[in-house]
């Protein structure tokens, strides 16, 4: 199949995209997704924007991405394109990570202090081990989470240098283990302790497992008091130390606190 580079990334962008600019201090995430054609990039990126939704607070429900996934492929938005809550978040797709402009999609990034870096793939970083390890290096090191949603990883400060172990070691054996290593294999060699699944506001993981923390039973009281409309959003947040979307995120999901609501995160 022929490829076609479908956008490339430019620092200088306004953010206009499919939307108006947001606000640079709130911008939420960067998302990145790759494919050998538009018609390719269907799956891909609607696993990545969903992603969005939960970790970034995107607010891109169901609906919303179909629109944004069907705008893309048919060529009916201008990439990179600006979506989410308050069209807060940059998403750019293209055939390779240098069609897409990956370099510069990292300094907007780092520059403009934006929290969630996301990918389809660790491949959408680049082509060699040596090149993946770097740029996703200077993500963390500029205060970026980058998550590899296909293989359910958050890579932050803490775990940086246990992921890149792996990628690091690669480079360092010489081209024909490289050649044997194909980017899939490393994903599957890489360590459990990187897989995603962000704890709720409340709960942490033992052993995997996401279960009540020290904190839940003062979260759960907020989320009663929200709930029921008895304290506003930003107030809640100030008590807890979150921002008003992860509050609003806890509300909309109550019965994982066994309260009365309706769950609506996918």
């Amino acid at each position: 199949m022929t490829q076609t580079d479908i956008l490339e990334f430019d620092t200088d962008d306004d953010g206009d995209g499919d939307g108006t600019e947001g606000d640079t201090a709130d911008e939420t995430f960067v998302a990145v997704v790759t494919a050998e054609s538009l018609a390719a990039v269907d799956a891909p990126l609607r696993q990545v924007l969903a992603a969005t939704r939960t970790v970034a607070d995107s607010g891109l429900g169901a609906a919303e991405r179909d629109e944004f996934v069907r705008k893309v492929v048919n060529q009916d938005v201008d990439l990179p394109a600006t979506v989410g809550v308050d069209n807060l978040g940059f998403v750019g797709v293209a055939s390779s990570a240098s069609g897409v402009g990956i370099d510069s999609a990292i300094s907007t990034a780092t520059g403009r202090e934006i929290p969630h870096f996301f990918v389809d793939s660790f491949a959408s970083f680049g082509e060699s081990h040596g090149a993946i390890a770097d740029r996703v290096r200077e993500l963390v090191e500029g205060g970026v989470e980058v998550h590899v949603v296909s293989r359910g990883f958050d890579i932050d400060a803490e775990n940086c240098e246990h992921v890149l172990g792996v990628l690091d070691g690669l480079d360092a054996a010489g081209l024909e283990l490289q050649r044997r290593a194909d980017v899939r294999d490393v994903q599957r060699w890489l360590p459990d302790a990187a897989q995603a699944g962000r704890p709720a506001l409340g709960f942490t993981k033992i052993d995997g497992e996401s279960v009540p923390g020290p904190r839940f039973d003062e979260v759960r009281a907020v989320v009663s008091l929200r709930l029921n409309e008895d304290i506003p959003k930003q107030k809640a947040a100030e008590r807890l130390g979150v921002s008003p979307r992860t509050i609003g995120r806890a509300v909309d999901n109550a019965g994982r606190y066994g309260l009365e609501g309706e769950d609506t995160e996918e």
